[in-house]
C-alpha cells in the first residue's frame, strides 16, 4: 500500500511539472493535417497564431477547407464552369490572359495592375483594368483601360517593359497615382531593377526614380501603403509610405522600407528596416544593404500586405514554394516590421483541389480542359504545361470581418490557363 501511495505521488508530482511547463499530461501534439505530394506543411495551432514576442491582441487562424474560388476574372469563358465571364475581356478587349493583379484605391474605384498580357496587341505588354464592386460575393466585373480602340499598355518612355517587366506595385497619395514597375530583366535575375512611376490619366506613365537593383536589392517586387496613424517605432518625418519587398524572385525573404509620404516622388529620406534592438522597438537605416528581414522564407516571390481597420492588424500573403511550405502563405502583425506571426497556407492546389479543377495537370485522365491560354514557350503545346498558383494580391477594400470571422479576397494567378482567379480564404478569430 505504501508503495501504491508513492507511486500516485510520483505520477502527480510529473503531471504538475509538465502542466508548468504549458505540455497537458493527457495530450500530446499530433499533425493531423491532409499530406500531398505538393510539399504542404502544416502547422500546429499554437504555432500558427502567436507570434513570437506579439503583443497580447486577436489570435486569428485559417479555417481548414475554407478557401474557395469565386470566379475566373479574365477571359471569355470560365475554364471549369464552361460559363462567360462577367468580364469578357475577349470580346470587349481582345484579352485572352494575363496574370498579377495588385491593386489599390482611386477616386472610388479599384486599379488592377496585370502583368505579361496575352491579347490582339502581343508583346507580352502590361494592362490596367479597374471595377468599382463593392461586394465581391456579387460577382467582379472588369472594365480595362483604353486609348482609342486598344486596351492601355504600361510603357514608360525610355523603360524597357518587354516579358518579366511588369508592375510590382501601386498607390495612390492625394489623388495622384503612382505604378512601380520592374525592367532591366535578366535571365538570372541579376539586372533587374525597380523604378518609381507617376501615372497620369488616361495614358501618361513619368518615370521618377529608381527604387531598388538587383543583385543586392530587397524591393523588385513589393507592396505599398500609407500609414494608418502614429506608431511607436517611426522616427520623425512622417507620415510614411510603408513599403514591403522582395528581392531576387522566389528565392527572398520580405523587407520593410518607409519614406516620407511628402517624399515619396523624391525618395529623400527613404529609411530600411534594420532590425529591432533590446527593448523591441526598430532600428533603421539610410542603407538598402543594412535591411533585415522581417519574415524569413527563402522563396518568396510576390507579396501583399494590407491594412484591416477592424483588427487593427497588417495581414500579409505571399507565394511560397519547395524547400518552404509550397502554397499561398498568411501572417499578421500589429507593426509593419512585426514580429509577424508563423505563416499558415491558406491555399495548396492539392490540398485545395484545385488541381485538375480549375488549374491544370498535365497528367490528368481524362483531359480536364483546363489548358490555355498560355504565354511564351508553352504555346508550342499548352497541354503539357503544369498549371501553379502565386501572386495572392488581396483586395483591401473586401476584407471583412462578421463577428469571429475574417473574409479574405485576393487575386491568385494560375499559370495554365494563363488567367487570374478571384479567391476568398476564411480566417477565425478568436
Amino acid at each position: 500500500m505504501r508503495n501504491f501511495l508513492l507511486a500516485v505521488s510520483m505520477l502527480m508530482l510529473i503531471a504538475c511539472n509538465l502542466t508548468t511547463a504549458g505540455v497537458h499530461p493527457s495530450t500530446t501534439a499530433t499533425n493531423t493535417g491532409p499530406s500531398s505530394g505538393a510539399s504542404v506543411t502544416a502547422t500546429s495551432l499554437t504555432e500558427s497564431s502567436n507570434p513570437s514576442g506579439a503583443d497580447s491582441g486577436p489570435v486569428i487562424t485559417y479555417v481548414p477547407g475554407s478557401t474557395v474560388k469565386l470566379e475566373q476574372l479574365l477571359g471569355e469563358e470560365d475554364k471549369q464552369l464552361h460559363q462567360p465571364t462577367l468580364s469578357q475581356t475577349f470580346t470587349r478587349y481582345g484579352i485572352q490572359g494575363t496574370d498579377l493583379g495588385y491593386s489599390f484605391e482611386n477616386n472610388g474605384l479599384i486599379y488592377f495592375l496585370f502583368g505579361d498580357t496575352v491579347g490582339q496587341l502581343g508583346k507580352a505588354l502590361d494592362t490596367i483594368a479597374t471595377t468599382d464592386a463593392t461586394d465581391p460575393e456579387k460577382g467582379v466585373r472588369l472594365d480595362f483601360l483604353t486609348v482609342g480602340k486598344d486596351y492601355l499598355t504600361v510603357q514608360p518612355p525610355g523603360i524597357s517593359m518587354g516579358a518579366f517587366e511588369t508592375p510590382i506595385g501601386g498607390i495612390s497619395i492625394g489623388g495622384q497615382m503612382y505604378v512601380t514597375v520592374r525592367t532591366n530583366h535578366a535571365a538570372d535575375w541579376s539586372t533587374d531593377r525597380a523604378v518609381l512611376t507617376k501615372f497620369t490619366l488616361p495614358d501618361t506613365f513619368q518615370p521618377l526614380r529608381t527604387m531598388s537593383q538587383a543583385p543586392a536589392g530587397h524591393f523588385l517586387t513589393m507592396s505599398v501603403h500609407a500609414e494608418t496613424g502614429p506608431i511607436d517605432g517611426l522616427p520623425a518625418g512622417g507620415p510614411f509610405i510603408y513599403i514591403w519587398g522582395t528581392g531576387t524572385y522566389r528565392k527572398s525573404d520580405a523587407y520593410l522600407s518607409i519614406v516620407p509620404s511628402a517624399n515619396f516622388e523624391s525618395g529623400q529620406g527613404t529609411l530600411y528596416y534594420a532590425g529591432s534592438n533590446a527593448a523591441g522597438l526598430p532600428t533603421w537605416s539610410q542603407n538598402e544593404s543594412d535591411a533585415q528581414a522581417i519574415v524569413k522564407n527563402g522563396t518568396m516571390g510576390d507579396i501583399s500586405v494590407t491594412w484591416s481597420k477592424d483588427l487593427r492588424l497588417w495581414l500579409m500573403t505571399f507565394d511560397s514554394r519547395p524547400p518552404a511550405p509550397a502554397g499561398i502563405e498568411f501572417s499578421y502583425s500589429r507593426t509593419p516590421w512585426g514580429p509577424w506571426s508563423n505563416p499558415q497556407i491558406i491555399f495548396n492546389i492539392v490540398r485545395d483541389g484545385a488541381l485538375g479543377k480549375f488549374i491544370h495537370d498535365p497528367k490528368a485522365n481524362p483531359n480536364d480542359g483546363l489548358a490555355g491560354p498560355v504565354i511564351g514557350a508553352g504555346t508550342a503545346n499548352p497541354e503539357a504545361v503544369m498549371g501553379g498558383s502565386y501572386a495572392p494580391y488581396v483586395v483591401e477594400r473586401w476584407t471583412k470581418v462578421q463577428g469571429s470571422q475574417l473574409d479574405l479576397y485576393y487575386t491568385l494567378s494560375t499559370w495554365n490557363p494563363y488567367v487570374v482567379m478571384l479567391m476568398k480564404s476564411q480566417i477565425q478569430i478568436k
